[in-house]
């Protein structure tokens, strides 16, 4: 026979068990990360990487850290994305895009920004290399962990650190 006490206690542990989904659900993306109208999802891939930080110094000041490229492997599902300096990200199959200067980056902090790198839109340009990203016109940078400059500052210019990250990429292409 099961007691009121085991009613409530299997209650109670529902509520527990679907409150803890909502720790875990995806993150909304905020619309000034979406990209423009014409745009579709191509491919989404997990990065595992480290942002590099160099430490410098203007004169008479002290050292700080400045950001100076990401280096990621990026798990896609047609095979691994090297991402690096640029930025930019290349496929095994030579496709290749990097960011267009010419267009800001759009730029949301992380929930946790003092701990996580933000979230990111990119417009890009790809090579004239077929592949699978010869078509990406747009990188979105989400669901961040880790990456921010260390808390301590440097003693001395010069001195480079890598600091543990990951992240979700979006890869989108132009809607034929």
């Amino acid at each position: 026979m099961i007691s009121h006490g085991s009613h409530a206690l299997a209650a109670a542990a529902l509520l527990l068990v679907a409150g803890s989904q909502g720790l875990w659900a995806a993150e909304a993306v905020p619309a000034a990360l979406q990209p423009p109208a014409g745009y579709t999802l191509a491919l989404t891939a997990k990065a595992k990487g480290v942002q590099i930080y160099t430490s410098t110094a203007d004169a008479g000041a002290a050292p700080k850290w400045v950001l100076e490229a990401p280096v990621a492997e990026l798990a896609a599902p047609k095979g691994a994305i090297h991402h690096y300096a640029g930025p930019s990200w290349e496929a095994g199959d030579g496709s290749k895009i990097v960011r267009d200067k010419d267009t800001p980056v759009a730029t949301v902090p992380a929930k946790r920004a003092n701990a996580d790198i933000p979230w990111l839109l990119i417009k890009v340009t790809a090579d004239p290399a077929a592949g699978m990203l010869a078509k990406v016109g747009y990188v979105q940078r989400i669901a961040t962990r880790g990456g921010v400059a260390p808390t301590t500052l440097p003693v001395r210019p010069g001195t480079k650190v890598g600091v543990p990250y990951t992240a979700t990429y979006r890869f989108y292409s132009k809607v034929d």
